[in-house]
């Protein structure tokens, strides 16, 4: 009876956070989602304008695709990277636009999944990132205050690490932020089968609620980034009037 007892509240719980974050709710349903969704509602926030920014994953070719359509509509993206995989080429790059503005945050140094890692073992990737960074010609002084965790790594040690090395966190949750001061951020995927008429939806619901919105993509992914989407994406933000 107990465990009906406690199944019921669960479900409840779940049903009332849906209903809150429905209208900002995009992908699948997770567990991430639900989790971040559920903090998101529990704490109290103070957003005074609606913001926006782009996170890309991975720092393979599609980083120039990228750069390419940042230029184009004035804005500046995050390359989340994985510091032993970079390209000569791509390297160099990022070292040159991250003085023009651009982010670099870490993800991984060779994007293995940290969801059975210990505490030490994922401190020691952050730490040996950085230094292939700084060798690679990157400011790693400039790095972004927050951190991708590869595969969408979200368990204690993760977070532990994460909030004690000073940076938020990037999870796998399919959500809009109320405002940027969480410790633990969703993002909204745009990929080639985004439904575009849904995202807008979603986009207009978080302006009016001054929601921190990060889009997230894999520009490197054969056929799942579609760089014409991102190029409306942004135009409705803009048109909207995030801030990025």
């Amino acid at each position: 009876m107990k465990y009906i007892v406690w199944a019921a509240v669960d479900l409840l719980l779940a049903a009332a956070v849906l209903w809150w974050r429905a209208p900002v709710l995009t992908g699948p349903l997770t567990k991430q989602t639900l989790y971040v969704a559920l903090i998101d509602a529990l704490s109290k926030h103070d957003a005074d304008v609606a913001r926006c920014l782009w996170i890309d994953d991975d720092g393979g070719e599609g980083v120039f695709t990228v750069k390419r359509l940042c230029d184009e509509l004035h804005v500046k993206a995050t390359f989340a990277v994985c510091p032993a995989r970079l390209s000569d080429l791509v390297a160099d790059s990022l070292a040159v636009w991250q003085q023009e503005g651009f982010g670099i945050a870490l993800h991984g140094l060779n994007h293995e999944s940290w969801r059975d890692w210990s505490e030490t073992m994922i401190k020691s990737d952050l730490q040996e990132s950085r230094r292939v960074l700084a060798r690679r010609g990157i400011d790693t002084l400039r790095l972004r205050t927050f951190i991708v965790p590869p595969h969408a790594s979200n368990t204690s040690a993760v977070r532990r690490v994460v909030k004690e090395a000073g940076c938020k966190m990037v999870t796998g949750a399919h959500v809009v932020n109320p405002d940027s001061s969480m410790q633990q951020w969703g993002r909204v995927w745009v990929t080639s089968d985004t439904d575009m008429e849904r995202l807008r939806s979603v986009l207009e619901r978080a302006y009016r609620q001054r929601g921190f919105v990060i889009i997230g993509t894999h520009s490197s992914a054969t056929g799942e980034f579609s760089a014409e989407k991102m190029r409306t994406v942004i135009r409705i933000t803009r048109q909207l009037g995030y801030e990025w």
